[in-house]
């Protein structure tokens, strides 16, 4: 599920250069806008400056969902540059985002080479690497990584995400106990502790958790399914938000829709709105605008069922290595579940069949 962080968070990726315009100080010459007051860019910014755009017209093809002209402006950024880190970054983003890790692996390894004490890129070369089965590579890189940024509570939460997803769990408890006895009185360590403990299904001691982390600071993010039991009351329309789910509840969808999308105008950043609507857009068969809004949800406020509508999602649109992921952390959450493991050994069927087809390719070749 690592990766799945990693592939979603290219959709809001940071902040990417625009297109020059033209302005008074500019000049055409042979169709080629340049500026009269600026020297010609050496061979390294106008890589750099290359490299940025096309990223800019990759994100807005995405935000489009034209994911094939995304990957084709990605793929001309890294052949233009076998240094542009950014571009090789988003490119193994969105190959692990479809379920192809041997993709994602050959342009991951490359970003990792030019920077390799960037915890961006370790995230994504750890997903990737954990992706085509090198598990023990990837907890390597990341507990490197880990080492170098220290103290920086959403990696953190990335490191116990990827010890769930491979079911370390002895190295996840480890994990969590070493931060919490070197940082005590860090909000942070209390809230992976929360993470781990909401994992193990002892909601209890997680909320008890969660209320440390809340004291040590207001700002911490927690699961909004624990806002009751946390008395946490952030005046996101609560009267509005259980309208919606009652009309959710009666199948009124249209009515619960447009509620939501009210809620999340006024709240963006509130999550429980977020996966309600998600919830709405896919049984309304609207699956890239439900992919959309559950990529706002923090992994940390993500239950079991908000996990198997991840993977269903992933089924959709056959990322079934981002899906098996999902559903490990939904089984790990709740073992047992049949709608689960039924899930999951269709995913597993069709990764294995994949699997075949390359083998016959190779030979063939």
């Amino acid at each position: 599920m690592l990766k799945k962080t990693i592939a979603f968070s290219l959709l809001v990726a940071g902040s990417c250069a625009t297109a020059p315009t033209e302005d008074s100080t500019t000049t055409r010459v042979n169709g080629t806008t340049a500026r009269a007051d600026s020297k010609p860019l050496d061979g390294e910014e106008w890589n750099e400056a290359r490299g940025s755009i096309l990223r800019t017209f990759a994100f807005r093809a995405l935000e489009k969902g034209l994911v094939e002209e995304a990957r084709q402006y990605l793929t001309e950024a890294c052949e233009a540059d076998p240094n542009d880190v950014e571009s090789h970054a988003a490119l193994a983003r969105l190959y692990l985002a479809e379920g192809d890790g041997r993709a994602a692996l050959a342009y991951a390894e490359r970003a990792a080479t030019v920077a390799p004490t960037s915890p961006e890129v370790s995230l994504v070369y750890a997903a990737a690497l954990a992706e085509n089965g090198r598990k023990d590579e990837a907890t390597e890189t990341l507990e490197t990584a880990w080492i170098a940024v220290e103290h920086d509570p959403a990696f953190a939460r990335a490191v116990l995400t990827h010890y769930a997803s491979l079911g370390e769990k002895e190295r996840a408890e480890d994990f969590v106990a070493r931060q919490l006895k070197e940082d005590p009185e860090g909000a942070g360590s209390w809230a992976l502790a929360g993470d781990l403990l909401l994992a193990d299904g002892d909601v209890e001691a997680a909320a008890e958790s969660y209320r440390r982390a809340l004291e040590l600071d207001s700002d911490t993010p927690t699961p909004g399914s624990l806002d009751k039991m946390l008395d946490k009351s952030e005046g996101t329309g609560n009267a509005a938000f259980e309208a919606a789910l009652k009309a959710e509840d009666r199948g009124d969808l249209d009515s619960a829709e447009n509620v939501l999308r009210f809620i999340i105008s006024t709240y963006p950043s509130e999550t429980e709105a977020r996966l309600a609507m998600a919830r709405v857009l896919w049984r309304k068969d609207r699956a890239d605008e439900a992919d959309r809004h559950l990529s706002h949800v923090p992994f940390g406020n993500r239950d079991w069922r908000a996990h198997l509508l991840q993977a269903k999602i992933d089924v959709h649109f056959d990322r079934y290595g981002s899906a098996r992921s999902a559903l490990l952390l939904a089984q790990e959450q709740r073992p047992g579940l049949k709608p689960v493991e039924l899930l999951l050994e269709y995913v597993d069927r069709q990764l294995a069949s994949r699997a075949a087809s390359v083998n016959v390719l190779r030979e063939d070749t």
